[in-house]
């Protein structure tokens, strides 16, 4: 009960530090349609007029940030460019916003489904709002101050990379437990079954296939916690499909419950009850969901997502089109545009088994280049002869920093045996997809 009492007070000192309220979160789907219009309105053009003056603007955005009436922007936004990884990488490089428009904030760095590393910068305004869509879809999915959250996440040990003092002394305090999924084995399934054991009941999160891993090991150990044991459980950084959240139900009790989320803004949409849509955090977000032509996808038309931050003033996040697809149902667009989202095609990193025996999550690929700034693109194969085969397209990285990654890849790997080669372009699917795993056929 102390370690409880502690941890909750130092939630609230959390929250007030470093999140803003979330007010704005739960009173704008109470709005009516037209003034939830008329709310975007006005923030997508605070936006457009923000970095339309900046020094790095484009001229799409010099043109409409003339407009004066919010209810106007609604005309040229279609109109506006739409913003891919590349245009990211290369017009707003992450690391020069900071010094170059004074700015105070940090970069975050993702691998994303198409292994091509991606760096934004956040400001405050944004660091604070992505602290407080954390906490907020956490406690509407069911998790409570000071319950321990057992997460199957990745080690910052993999890529000999130290996590802050100060964040890993907030981890700690808010009962954030993590164990290393990278490497999936029986270690990680009894680490996992004493930890819930221990401090039930537990709230769950964690990457898709790392949960799916784990649920199927106790259901075949016949393992599974008590009812109840598990009071929440929620995904994050992959797709999630209904068999997952079916063996996970079987062994804990309780579903999984979508949580959308990327390094580029944080959480975007969640799904707070069982079986219910993937609501869009609006107004600190606007998505839209359009064609390959580029024209409004009708309701449950898979399309591409286009997504805008109404707040960062880092990273010009303005109909970034982040490499994902979904859809939505009639009830969840109107005149405001889409409020949630009913279907999800993103990222989906599955298993790799290694010839010695190990079986990895291929995010460890995502996980480990987004810290070498130089990588643009890579792909890792698995050759017939079970060798790795990795391709790096970007800037050919220093001496120094070569013997780092391949020093890092030996220690993570093993014995299995690796080549890494710096390619001018790397293979894409017929549909021009960029594959992060490939698995080479055998020779017949």
């Amino acid at each position: 009960m102390i370690v409880e009492a502690a941890s909750r007070y130092w939630w609230r000192r959390f929250v007030e530090r470093e999140a803003c309220s979330w007010d704005e979160l739960e009173n704008f789907p109470r709005l009516r349609p037209d003034r939830q219009r008329r709310t975007l309105a006005e923030r997508l053009l605070a936006q457009v007029q923000y970095f339309g003056n900046r020094a790095d603007a484009l001229p799409e955005w010099r043109e409409a940030a003339r407009i004066k009436n919010p209810d106007e922007l609604w005309k040229a936004w279609p109109s506006l460019p739409v913003l891919t990884k590349k245009d990211l990488q290369t017009r707003f490089p992450a690391r020069e916003l900071q010094s170059r428009f004074h700015l105070e904030g940090i970069v975050k760095s993702t691998g994303g489904s198409t292994g091509e590393p991606t760096h934004v910068f956040h400001d405050a305004p944004m660091m604070r709002a992505a602290n407080a869509a954390s906490t907020y879809t956490c406690l509407k999915m069911g998790w409570r101050p000071g319950m321990v959250t057992v997460k199957v996440w990745g080690s910052e040990r993999d890529i000999q990379r130290r996590v802050a003092l100060r964040t890993r002394l907030y981890t700690r305090l808010l009962r954030d437990i993590v164990i290393d999924g990278y490497e999936m084995n029986d270690r990680t399934v009894s680490q996992f079954l004493a930890l819930v054991q221990r401090y039930r009941p537990v709230s769950i999160s964690g990457f898709s296939s790392m949960l799916d891993f784990v649920a199927n090991a106790i259901l075949q150990q016949q393992a599974c916690p008590p009812p109840g044991s598990v009071r929440a459980a929620w995904n994050g950084g992959e797709m999630l499909l209904p068999g997952q959240i079916e063996t996970f139900r079987r062994a804990f009790g309780v579903p999984i419950l979508n949580r959308y989320g990327g390094r580029e803004l944080s959480t975007m949409a969640c799904q707070f009850e069982d079986g219910g849509p993937l609501a869009v955090l609006r107004p600190w977000l606007f998505v839209e969901i359009v064609t390959d032509s580029g024209k409004p996808a009708a309701p449950g038309e898979s399309g591409r997502l286009l997504w805008t931050s109404t707040i960062c003033r880092g990273t010009p996040i303005m109909r970034y089109d982040i490499g994902d697809l979904g859809s939505f149902l009639p009830p969840h667009e109107d005149e405001s545009g889409v409020s949630a989202l009913s279907d999800l095609h993103g990222r989906s990193a599955g298993i790799l088994d290694l010839p010695d025996g190990r079986r990895i999550n291929c995010l460890y690929w995502n996980h480990l280049f987004k810290e070498f700034l130089e990588v643009r693109q890579f792909q890792v194969v698995l050759k017939s002869d079970r060798s790795l085969r990795i391709l790096l397209k970007g800037q050919r990285s220093s001496p120094a920093r070569a013997a780092e990654l391949v020093s890092l890849l030996t220690r993570f790997l093993g014995p299995v045996p690796f080549r890494i080669e710096w390619v001018a372009e790397i293979p894409t699917t017929r549909q021009g997809k960029l594959l992060q795993v490939v698995r080479e056929q055998p020779l017949s």
